[in-house]
């Protein structure tokens, strides 16, 4: 039988691991980084308080069954993300009417 290195083993190993927490603290540090770029292009592409609004609970429609999500009181929504959170709400009232709708049929069914 051969005999294994049991040093050259736990190197390895330990090179491994530590290969990976570099790697996840760099995958998180690189996110961190490209969150702020992001805010300052916002900041520097001339968005102001003009193009953007304040939300409040004032224009929400309220459907049985269905959250719309909605961000704290005062907070800034860009149009784009609102345009998504209406998307998701459409999304959503489209699958509800479908569940009554397979419930009616069922019950006729009955």
């Amino acid at each position: 039988m051969t005999e294994f290195d049991y040093l050259k083993i736990a190197k390895w190993v330990l090179i491994v691991l530590l290969a990976g927490f570099i790697g996840q603290f760099g995958k998180s540090l690189s996110k961190h980084l490209m969150g702020k770029v992001r805010l300052k292009k916002r900041s520097l592409a001339g968005r102001t308080e003009e193009s953007m609004h304040i939300t409040g609970r004032d224009h929400i429609e309220d459907k049985p069954g269905v959250k719309e999500p909605q961000p704290g009181a005062g907070q800034v929504i860009f149009p784009e993300e609102e345009a998504n959170q209406k998307k998701k709400l459409a999304k959503a009232l489209a699958k509800q009417k479908k569940k009554e709708a397979k419930a009616l049929e069922k019950q006729g069914s009955l």
